[in-house]
């Protein structure tokens, strides 16, 4: 069977043989029993940026009773892509005993270097998006671009990551139109069922509402766009939300953490109180302290299940109770993404007022936040 009657589903991560070619006989030198071999054992994997790729495994040789296969060469890479081979006939095999990954499992090991991140990985198994996806580099879909005044274009889009209603991807081209994007900017788009029962990707990118810094202060917008986004999850709301939390200053409940001298001299302090608790401390009252030292903040973790969240607050009142043991610090939200992303416990979101109406960003899309473009004017 051709691998273009097949899919990529037919060949990603499984062991097939496909006809040895002239041209690649000389090149494959180095792998043993290739001068006799008639046919080449490969294992199909997916290069983000390259697409469909078989890796070669070993020689192989197809006789009356199946298949002989010689020993790999776990020195050399020899890499083919789907599109040379994609009219050849291709036998596969299920290796469901694991023999076949047991015998050439350092070259195997080797592939972990193209896996991707799970919102990925999740996006290939969409079949769909099928319809969308480019014949080999499967993770590049066609996504049709609309603003209002201007014909609808398609465009190559490379998937980067997933959130709950959406996908989102990098421009691979540049737009013959103004949408105000560009090729190697970060998008979002939707899926979409057509009235013929096909589906499309598509990017609505009509110009949102200016705002103002003033807009943002008290924390009321962007709670007004949680609740309006949870009301009824659309896109207008999911993007509403993510470009004014783009924009706003929120609040992180942090741990003072002081320099050891700074900590020697209150506990030098406390330890007086101890010994003499009816000590003469007057001197004491009013007197200014300078810290000698660095004093860190350590931003809190909130932890639910296994799962680690960043909590962040649209106002220093939305942390409660809860705050109360706590410094706080206001930080504009593209400095608060770096600390999430860095954060020793990898947190899978960030988590903004998890006490009252609470909405959670995904680690997955904070690159998205990032490169949106400000509404502030």
């Amino acid at each position: 069977m051709k691998y273009k009657d097949t899919g990529f589903r037919a060949f990603y991560h499984h062991f097939t043989a496909i006809p040895m070619k002239e041209n690649l006989r000389k090149a494959l030198k180095d792998f043993p029993g290739m001068s006799d071999a008639d046919y080449i054992l490969t294992y199909g994997y997916i290069d983000h940026t390259a697409g469909m790729t078989l890796e070669v495994l070993a020689a192989a040789l197809h006789t009356e009773n199946g298949f002989r296969f010689a020993e790999g060469n776990d020195e050399v890479s020899f890499k083919i892509r789907i599109g040379d081979v994609i009219e050849d006939e291709a036998a596969y095999f299920d290796d469901e005993n694991g023999i076949l990954a047991e015998r050439y499992a350092a070259k195997l090991e080797m592939l972990r270097g193209y896996d991707v991140s799970e919102e990925i990985e999740k996006t290939r198994n969409m079949t769909f998006l099928d319809g969308c996806r480019d014949e080999t580099c499967i993770d590049d879909v066609l996504v049709c671009l609309m603003k209002d005044g201007l014909k609808t274009e398609g465009c190559w889009v490379r998937i980067s990551g997933l959130g709950d209603h959406w996908i989102m991807g990098t421009l691979l081209n540049e737009p013959d139109q103004d949408f105000g994007y560009h090729m190697g900017e970060t998008i979002g788009f939707f899926v979409q069922e057509t009235e013929d029962q096909r589906y499309r990707c598509y990017c609505d990118m009509n110009p949102t509402q200016r705002i103002t810094a003033e807009d943002l202060e008290d924390g009321s917008l962007l709670e007004a766009a949680v609740s309006a986004f949870n009301k009824e999850r659309t896109q207008d709301h999911l993007f509403e939300l993510l470009e004014i939390l783009r924009d706003s200053y929120v609040w992180v409940p942090c741990i003072a953490v002081m320099s050891e001298e700074d900590q020697r001299y209150w506990d030098e302090i406390a330890q007086k109180f101890k010994d003499d608790p009816q000590g003469d401390y007057s001197e004491l009252i009013g007197t200014e302290y300078v810290s000698k030292g660095e004093t860190r903040l350590i931003p809190d973790i909130l932890q639910n299940g296994d799962a680690f969240y960043f909590p962040i607050f649209s106002t220093e009142e939305a942390m409660g109770e809860y705050g109360n043991g706590f410094s706080k610090v206001q930080k504009h939200m593209l400095e608060v993404i770096p600390l999430a992303r860095n954060n020793e416990k990898k947190p899978v979101g960030i988590v903004l007022n998890a006490f009252t109406e609470p909405f959670v960003l995904d680690a997955g899309i904070f690159e998205i936040v990032e490169k949106m473009k400000s509404r502030i004017g």
